[in-house]
């Protein structure tokens, strides 16, 4: 089967926070790259919108901004939008306090979400950045060629569908077909629509723009022969119209906006996943898959599980069985809106850095490094997760990783000192197995997690 794997990826790459930020937000993101030879898909999670300099939009340092960017002919515009959205999102207004009225406060809110959209288009289309989203593409692995326009965003685009979480509401904005979902007393309530070319609303624009909707199999609708989407990030092939306003051309990037007002007594979780979950799922389905898993105790590990087994059971089995069903790349952000039971408290002696989780993955190290089934045992990788002392920064941490030893060593920077914790790893690894090479690590500042991955051969 052709522009696939021979076996599905299913190594997630997951990140949690316990109560961060002004909102004390639990959330939790996860993805997988599943059947696709690359993950083009990115996501959100900031549970405080902090501005980068002084202004007056100090709102925003009370809205937790969470995320699915579903990538489409690369990864660089999915890539490229989880990081400057958030940053153009900031530079729009908002008004608080008894003077702004609600109406006034949605009006400004909705306005700065389209804005923020827009202004990627904008950005991508200067020319400005064409250095750092050529920088965001997937390089070409296993012989398959890159895309011709690998360094701009042509033909190459995203889906965005994000959540501003606030004391008082949840306001959505999406273009595309990506989704948010919440759960409230069980049940499932969408949050966002998704933008099909067959919607008469999504077609009548197509057509006025000059584009057409083509039917190219049961459900199936493109835009032009190519896109089975009508509203995305990038894209900018469709729109090259400047006599139209953006919501007007062939494939905009325009969102539709909702505000649902918090109902703090019956809404359990919010849930934003890509279509890759969707195809497979209904909203309802999600909802209690999520529901029945969520753990009570703020145990984060336990909170990634709950993700990575809903991507688990999205992902095809076989996709000749499922007939395509199941074979996208996976991302899901998880945001509880309701208390956990606080975790037990730790005593002196666990307050320097500890090892909270080495998870050996060898059992699917043939499907990433592509070796012959006798030999999946020979090569596979670790994932190492290191907590550290609440308020430390990147620029606290040093890493020194033994290749020969298998040690992993931190060393924390604290005062005029420095503290420094040793870890083994044999333990973790087969017999006579060598580390061989560490990816950069990952520092999550908000839930304290250092995150890096190490391969091993035997």
């Amino acid at each position: 089967m052709g522009g696939v794997l021979e076996k599905p990826n299913t190594k997630k790459c997951s990140e949690s926070g316990f109560e961060c930020g002004p909102l004390r937000l639990t959330w939790v993101a996860s993805a997988m790259q599943g059947w696709r030879v690359s993950m083009e898909d990115a996501h959100i999670a900031l549970p405080v919108t902090l501005p980068r300099r002084p202004s007056s939009s100090a709102p925003w340092t009370q809205t937790a901004l969470f995320g699915v960017l579903d990538g489409h002919g690369g990864a660089q515009v999915a890539r490229f939008s989880s990081d400057h959205l958030p940053e153009e999102l900031r530079k729009f207004p908002l008004d608080s306090g008894a003077a702004a009225s609600i109406h006034k406060q949605n009006e400004q809110m909705e306005k700065a979400l389209r804005g923020a959209f827009h202004k990627i288009d904008d950005l991508l289309r200067s020319g400005h950045f064409a250095a750092e989203v050529s920088s965001l593409t997937n390089q070409p692995r296993d012989r398959i060629a890159p895309s011709p326009r690998n360094g701009d965003a042509t033909m190459v685009g995203c889906t965005a569908c994000v959540c501003c979480v606030t004391s008082t509401q949840i306001v959505t904005a999406n273009a595309g077909d990506s989704r948010a979902v919440l759960c409230s007393a069980g049940k499932a309530v969408a949050l966002s629509e998704d933008h099909k070319p067959n919607a008469p609303r999504e077609k009548q624009r197509i057509e006025a723009a000059g584009g057409w909707v083509e039917n190219s199999g049961p459900n199936q609708y493109r835009v032009n022969g190519n896109l089975n989407l009508s509203r995305a990030l990038g894209d900018l092939e469709y729109k090259k119209d400047t006599s139209r306003p953006p919501e007007e051309q062939i494939i905009c990037s325009t969102p539709d906006v909702t505000f649902r007002d918090r109902d703090h007594e019956n809404d359990e979780f919010l849930i934003i996943c890509c279509d890759g979950v969707w195809d497979v799922k209904t909203n309802q389905q999600v909802v209690d898959f999520i529901r029945h898993r969520l753990p009570s105790r703020s145990d984060e590990r336990a909170l990634e599980q709950v993700l990575e087994d809903l991507l688990d059971a999205c992902v095809s089995p076989d996709l000749r069985e499922t007939g395509g069903l199941g074979g996208d790349n996976m991302t899901a952000v998880l945001v509880v809106l309701r208390s956990l039971e606080a975790p037990d408290a730790p005593s002196e002696s666990d307050s320097r850095p500890s090892l909270a989780k080495v998870q050996l993955l060898a059992e699917r190290s043939g499907q990433r490094h592509r070796v012959a089934k006798a030999s999946q045992d020979t090569k596979g990788w670790l994932q190492v997760r290191l907590r550290v002392p609440g308020g430390t920064s990147l620029n606290d941490l040093n890493l020194f990783v033994s290749e020969e030893k298998a040690q992993l060593q931190l060393v924390v920077r604290e005062g005029a000192g420095d503290q420094a914790s040793l870890f083994e790893l044999k333990e973790h690894l087969p017999q006579a197995a060598r580390l061989q090479s560490i990816t950069p690590a990952r520092f999550v500042a908000s839930s304290g997690h250092l995150r890096l991955e190490l391969s091993w051969t035997a």
